[in-house]
């Protein structure tokens, strides 16, 4: 009886930290192509490293081209989408 206690304690303690995360993480602005850039940003890391770091158009492609070095799989008309829709709705602040 103790142990099931204990047992759904861990469960549920995993469960609002899992919960917690999902609600935490950042969203990217509304946009065309945002789900294009949410699956090829977010596959390798936390969506919050692209909305805080707003970049102009030739930093933007420098970051694609970086990533793509670390074995992002784009397309070059996906790149071409990924660029346009950072520079669009995160440049420079």
């Amino acid at each position: 009886m103790r142990t099931d206690r204990l047992l759904m304690g861990v469960v549920g303690a995993i469960f609002i930290a899992f919960c917690g995360r999902l609600s935490a993480q950042v969203p990217l602005p509304d946009g065309p192509n945002r789900e294009l850039v949410a699956r090829a940003c977010g596959s390798c890391h936390d969506l919050e490293m692209v909305t805080i770091n707003g970049r102009t158009q030739e930093n933007w492609k420098g970051t694609i081209d970086e990533m793509a070095g670390y074995g992002m799989r784009l397309s070059p008309a996906e790149s071409a989408l990924v660029l346009e829709y950072l520079t669009t709705y995160l440049p420079p602040k």
